[in-house]
């Protein structure tokens, strides 16, 4: 296999995938994507390996969306505070 090539299997079929990424954490994303797609194979009566796929993807598009929306709100919140401490300490300063 040529340098950064990694063979995973997610959902009973086999991927090399090219990655300059840790080969551990290329197995953990497999790893994840396989979990997510089974997830759906048990629980949905969906027909083709096509359609879990979509609906895998859909399923960690929104966990994306969630986190990023999360972390938005702590760096607002984060620079709320930073700035409320900023001012706290010019005031001390001037006085």
């Amino acid at each position: 296999m040529a340098p950064g090539q990694i063979k995973v299997n997610i959902f009973g079929s086999e991927y090399t995938l090219l990655s300059d990424n840790n080969e551990n954490y290329v197995f953990e994303i497999a790893k994840y994507i396989d979990q997510k797609m089974r997830e759906i194979d048990s629980s949905q009566n969906v027909k083709t390996t096509t359609k879990i796929a979509i609906l895998a993807a859909l399923n960690v598009a929104d966990e994306l969306f969630q986190e990023r929306d999360y972390r938005q709100k702590l760096l607002d919140q984060l620079n709320e505070e930073s700035k409320k401490m900023g001012n706290s300490l010019k005031d001390v300063l001037e006085s």
